[in-house]
C-alpha cells in the first residue's frame, strides 16, 4: 500500500466533520457482543539459531488444494555447502502413519521444475515443493518428510471436495509485518479445527528494515535474491507461522510488500524504490518472485509460458468457486497522482482513463469469464486491495465532488471497476463476495456504484448493490497504537488510523460500509447454500504475547442478495 501521508489523512478528519451536518444514509457498526474463544496455547518464542542442528527448522506446509491433489513443502537446513539432498516423504490418512497412501518414489510432479522431484539443493534455496496427486477429494491427510537422518514435524492438510457440498469454512489472513508486532493472530488461526483452508491475501513478508516491536532480519531493506530468501527464512522460523502452515493448506497471492511498497507492473512508489539507490526494478521484481515461489506452497498455472501469473481458480464442490486475483504485479498501471488537497483525489483527469488497468486486459477478461461461467452457488474473489469505494467527502458520483482516500485501491482505477460491475450486472451474476486485505483494518461493504446517491443505493435493503466485500484485519501490521511513537508521521498503515481517529464520521461518509475496526486479527468465512457468514476475530495486542481473542462481529449475506445483515 502506497497512499498519501498518514498526517494528511488524519487532518482529513476536518473534511469528515463537515459532513456530519449534512443528511446522509448511515450504515452503522454492528452491535455484536464480544464472545470469548476457547483458551489457546501460549504466545510466541524466539526463533532458534541457525546452527541448532535441526534439518527441518522451517517446518512443513501445504497449499493449493484440488479434489485429488495438494502441494507439499519443506526446507532442508544443515546440508553441506553446494550439495544436493534427497528427501523422503509420506502421506497418510492418520497422524500415526499406519495407513500410508503416497510416498517418495510414487512419481509426483515437482512444482519447481527440477528433474528429480525428491531432490533439492542450493539452486532453490534447499526448498522442496511437491505436487502430490492421486488423493481422494474432501479428505484430511497427514504428511512428513525425512532427510539427513532427521524426520520433519507432521503436517495436516485437506484436499478440496468435489460434487455436492453443503458447507465450507475458510480462514482469511493478510499483512503479517514481523517488525510491527507479534503473531498472536496466526497462533489463534493455527489452533482452529473448524476450517478447511486458509486464504492469505498478501503482504506475507515485508521488505523493510523497520525495527518497532522487533527487528527485521536481515536488518536491511531487502533487494537481492539472497536477501529475499533470508527474509522468508526469518519469517518461517517463527513458531506461529509454522503452526498455521502445518495445520491448514494455504492459498496465497502476493500484494506489494512481497516485492516493495507501492508495486505496480513496471515499478513501485518512488519513495520506496529509487533505481539510483535500489537498482533495477526488474531485477528486484525477479528476485522477489523467485524467493516467493520457492518458499510458498503455490501451484503456478503457467510456470513456463507465463511465470509471473498467480491468478487462478479453485472449485470447492458445487458450493464455492474461489477466484484468486493479482491486482498488484501482472497488469497494474502506475498509480495516479493525487489531484486534490492533502494528497487525496477526485475522479477526474487520468483517473477516468479507461485504458488504465489494475488487472491488465488479459486477467480482466479471465476474471469476467470466471464470474459469468461459474456454476457454483457462491463466487468468492481473493482480492488484494479494497474494491468498494472509500471516500473522505461523499456526494453522488455525478456531481464530481466526492474526494477519495487512496489511489492505490480500486478507487484509483474507476473505469476498470465499472467494467467488473457491468459484467456482474449484465450477466445476472449473483452471490459475488470480495475477500480483501492490504489496508490493516477490518471492514465490510455492500458494493454499489454510487453509495452517496439515495436514488441509486439504499443502505441495508440490497437496492443498488451488486456484491459484498469483507476486508480482513491485519495479522500484525496495524500494530498497537501505543507502539507507534508519532502516528501522524508514519507513512504506512493509513486507513486504520483514519478509522481510529474518525471512525464514526467515516461511516457517515460511506453509508455502504457496515463494519469498521482497526484492530488486528483474522476473518472466518462460513458458507452454505442459504447464506455466507463472516466472523471477525480480533486480538487485543500485538506488542506482547497473548492467548486472547474475541469474536467482535458476525455478518451474514443471504443467498441471492448483495445485502449484509448483522447476526
Amino acid at each position: 500500500m502506497a497512499p498519501p501521508n498518514r498526517r494528511t489523512l488524519l487532518k482529513g478528519g476536518a473534511s469528515l466533520a463537515a459532513l456530519a451536518a449534512l443528511p446522509a444514509c448511515q450504515g452503522g457498526r454492528p452491535g455484536a457482543g464480544a464472545v470469548d474463544a476457547p483458551t489457546p496455547a501460549p504466545g510466541p518464542t524466539s526463533p532458534a539459531p541457525d546452527d541448532d542442528g535441526r534439518v527441518f527448522r522451517h517446518g512443513v506446509a501445504s497449499g493449493d488444494p484440488l479434489p485429488g491433489a495438494v502441494i507439499l513443502w519443506t526446507r532442508i537446513s544443515g546440508a553441506p555447502a553446494g550439495s544436493a539432498v534427497r528427501v523422503g516423504w509420506e502421506v497418510a490418512t492418520d497422524p500415526d502413519f499406519t495407513n500410508i497412501v503416497r510416498r517418495a518414489g510414487d512419481g509426483v510432479d515437482d512444482s519447481s521444475g527440477a528433474a528429480d522431484a525428491n531432490v533439492t539443493g542450493p539452486e532453490r534455496d534447499y526448498t522442496l515443493k511437491l505436487d502430490v496427486s492421486g488423493l481422494r477429494p474432501g479428505t484430511r491427510y497427514y504428511y512428513r518428510f525425512e532427510a539427513l537422518g532427521q524426520r520433519s514435524p507432521v503436517g495436516r492438510t485437506r484436499t478440496a471436495p468435489s460434487g455436492a457440498l453443503e458447507q465450507l469454512r475458510l480462514g482469511v489472513a493478510t499483512c503479517g509485518d514481523y517488525s510491527r508486532g507479534l503473531w498472536n493472530a496466526y497462533a489463534r488461526l493455527a489452533e482452529r479445527e473448524d476450517i478447511d483452508a486458509v486464504l492469505h491475501l498478501g503482504d506475507y513478508i515485508y521488505e523493510t528494515d523497520r525495527d518497532r516491536v522487533r527487528a527485521h532480519q536481515p536488518p536491511v531493506e531487502i533487494r537481492s535474491l539472497d536477501e529475499y530468501r533470508a527474509r522468508y527464512a526469518s519469517y518461517r522460523a517463527e513458531p506461529e507461522l509454522q503452526a498455521v502452515h502445518a495445520a491448514h493448506p494455504m492459498i496465497w497471492v502476493w500484494d506489494d510488500h512481497e516485492t516493495v511498497d507501492g508495486t505496480w507492473m513496471n515499478g513501485a512508489d518512488p519513495n520506496d524504490h529509487d533505481p539510483a539507490e535500489d537498482g533495477d526494478f526488474g531485477a528486484r521484481k525477479l528476485a522477489a518472485r523467485t524467493a516467493a515461489f520457492e518458499w510458498l506452497p503455490i501451484r503456478l498455472p503457467e510456470p513456463e509460458a507465463n511465470p509471473e501469473r498467480i491468478y487462478r481458480r479453485f472449485q470447492f464442490g458445487d458450493l464455492v468457486d474461489l477466484i484468486m486475483l493479482d491486482t498488484r504485479r501482472i497488469g497494474r498501471d502506475r498509480q495516479g497522482e493525487p489531484n486534490a488537497e492533502g494528497g487525496f483525489f477526485t475522479q477526474s483527469g487520468e483517473f477516468t482513463d479507461p485504458e488504465r488497468h489494475i488487472l491488465g486486459a488479459e486477467q480482466e477478461a479471465w476474471f469476467i469469464n470466471a464470474l459469468r461461467s461459474s456454476p457454483a452457488t457462491w463466487r468468492l474473489v481473493g482480492n488484494q486491495v479494497v474494491f468498494a469505494q472509500i471516500k473522505i467527502f461523499g456526494a453522488p458520483n455525478a456531481t464530481g465532488l466526492s474526494i477519495y482516500a487512496n489511489p492505490d485501491q480500486w478507487d484509483g482505477y474507476e473505469p476498470a471497476r465499472e467494467r467488473i460491475l457491468d459484467a456482474i450486472e449484465a450477466g445476472g451474476v449473483d452471490n459475488v463476495v470480495f475477500l480483501t486485505g492490504d489496508v490493516h483494518a477490518a471492514l465490510a461493504f455492500e458494493v454499489t456504484r454510487d453509495p452517496n446517491n439515495p436514488a441509486v443505493y439504499l443502505p441495508r435493503t440490497g437496492i443498488g448493490t451488486h456484491a459484498v466485500e469483507f476486508v480482513t484485519p491485519s495479522i500484525s501490521s496495524g500494530g498497537d497504537v501505543s507502539s507507534i511513537p508519532n502516528p501522524g508521521d508514519d507513512p504506512d498503515n493509513i486507513l486504520e488510523d483514519l478509522i481510529a481517529a474518525n471512525g464514526d464520521l467515516l461511516r457517515v461518509v460511506n453509508p455502504h460500509g457496515q463494519y469498521f475496526d482497526s484492530r488486528n486479527g483474522y476473518l472466518i468465512v462460513d458458507i452454505n447454500r442459504d447464506r455466507l457468514q463472516a466472523e471477525y476475530w480480533l486480538v487485543p495486542t500485538v506488542t506482547a504475547p497473548s492467548d486472547e481473542q474475541t469474536l467482535d462481529a458476525t455478518l451474514s449475506v443471504p443467498s441471492g442478495t448483495a445485502r449484509i445483515d448483522v447476526v
